[in-house]
């Protein structure tokens, strides 16, 4: 794998459930070498104090804006953790409630990290009980948080009645890819990327607690894909398919690559010390989803004659 270092980036207006799905990813990160950076808007940075009690990886900016105020504290930090020995694994980003996450995506294509870091998600959460009720500047921050988002996750969903998460939901828009959570509760396999081993692809199935949410399926083949018919087909993907990972063998490259692909990002990384031939793709997808046999046809037509 790529030695550069993964960044999640945690969005989501103020109250919406950002520290929740923190303490989520930080305890579900057993073993993985990970930082953690939390900026609260204000003189006390609660959220560092309450993750601080389940990693000791936490590094806190506060007492403003980190897309604006303290955003060449961010840059500082950043280029403090990429010379950390042993070297991270990933890096996760706390927003405040105050904070558009793209000027957060925009430090991270700095000439100074460009070549250390690479963005995995950006992870916005929206309150569903208290979205109807934002109006003006709040309602405007709010869209453009989410807007700006690879998955979005609807929490609270519990608090409101089916019409109405409904009524939220649709407006959020159709293409966002979006999950009802209660307590920011969502599989493994969404919220972080699979750290592979060289050896080969492991797969990880949704478990039987969320089967009634996704649907989960594998790809293979034998036949290399053609890089710009592929790029093109994951730009098409429908909202339905919520992540997409795996080995892509493709034509005129000798190395296969880990391709990790959510909401409209698609990361591609050379896989050096893997020498396997074949394309091995997992799909996560929305419960229902009827596009498998139009998307599996789609991708294969994306295959070269060997």
């Amino acid at each position: 794998m790529s030695s550069s270092i993964a960044v999640t980036v945690v969005a989501g207006f103020l109250g919406a459930g950002k520290t929740t799905l923190l303490n989520r990813l930080v305890q579900r990160s057993e073993g993985e070498r990970l930082a953690v950076i939390v900026n609260d808007f204000g003189e006390l940075n609660i959220d560092a104090a309450i993750i601080a009690e389940v990693s000791d990886a936490v590094y806190s900016l506060q007492n403003g804006c980190i897309c604006c105020t303290v955003q060449e504290d961010l840059l500082a930090q950043l280029i403090s953790l990429t010379q950390l020995t042993p070297r991270l694994e990933r890096i996760v980003i706390e927003c405040s409630g105050v904070s558009d996450p793209q000027r957060i995506v925009q430090t991270l294509g700095y000439p100074q990290l460009r070549a250390q870091l690479h963005l995995d998600a950006v992870i916005t959460l929206v309150d569903a009980s208290g979205y109807s009720a934002l109006e003006g500047d709040y309602a405007r921050l709010c869209r453009a948080q989410v807007a700006c988002a690879d998955l979005v996750l609807l929490n609270k969903s519990d608090l409101v009645s089916p019409s109405e998460l409904a009524s939220v939901r649709n407006r959020l828009g159709e293409r966002i890819r979006v999950f009802n959570t209660v307590q920011a509760a969502l599989p493994d396999a969404l919220l972080l990327a699979d750290r592979t081993a060289p050896g080969g692809l492991q797969l990880h199935p949704v478990s039987p607690a969320h089967t009634q949410l996704f649907e989960t399926w594998t790809w293979q083949s034998q036949q290399p894909l053609e890089p710009r018919a592929l790029r093109a087909w994951l730009a098409r993907l429908p909202a339905e398919v919520f992540r997409l990972k795996g080995l892509v063998v493709l034509h005129g490259n000798q190395t296969p690559h880990w391709l990790q692909h959510v909401g409209s990002r698609s990361q591609f990384t050379p896989a050096t010390g893997n020498t396997n031939s074949a394309t091995q793709l997992v799909f996560i997808a929305k419960r229902g989803c009827t596009l498998r046999e139009e998307l599996e046809n789609s991708l294969a037509a994306c295959q070269t004659a060997t």
